[in-house]
């Protein structure tokens, strides 16, 4: 977990920080080429990347996290869409057994996915709810502090 999170919910296991963490700079990163020829992947960049760096949760470091996160949204977009089309139910060609669609464990998968590179990110209630942001105002004011000093 990076120091500036430890600084703001406190170190209760009083493990020792790193002193030399490394602090990207705060800016937007450049598009991968795979994210690039996604369209819908490419769509979700471009709400999601400004969006974070409105929020200060967005580095240079971060374009594979924030491509993976997009490339999956794209990939789960797809599957609901076919599944919405197969239905839920499927018939085997060579038996003409009806089973469950293939398509729910895919959506599954990356739903999971999806969920949790949205929490690395910090965007979703609850991963919010963890952090407590003062009032910018306030001259004791710890995160910011800390955010202008990174």
């Amino acid at each position: 977990m990076p120091n500036a999170i430890h600084e703001l919910r406190g170190n209760p296991g009083k493990r020792p920080l790193n002193k030399h963490e490394p602090k990207p700079e705060r800016k937007m990163p450049r598009m991968p080429d795979l994210v690039k020829s996604d369209e819908r992947a490419k769509k979700h960049w471009k709400r999601l990347a400004p969006m974070l760096l409105r929020m200060k949760c967005l580095t240079e470091a971060d374009a594979i996290a924030l491509a993976n996160l997009c490339l999956d949204m794209s990939t789960l977009e797809q599957a609901q869409e076919k599944l919405q089309k197969t239905g839920l139910l499927v018939k085997t060609d060579k038996t003409g057994a009806v089973h469950q669609n293939p398509l729910l464990r895919l959506i599954a998968e990356t739903s999971t996915r999806v969920s949790r590179g949205l929490r690395e990110f910090g965007m979703t209630p609850s991963s919010r709810a963890r952090i407590v942001v003062p009032h910018a105002h306030d001259p004791n004011n710890r995160w910011a502090k800390l955010m202008e000093a990174s």
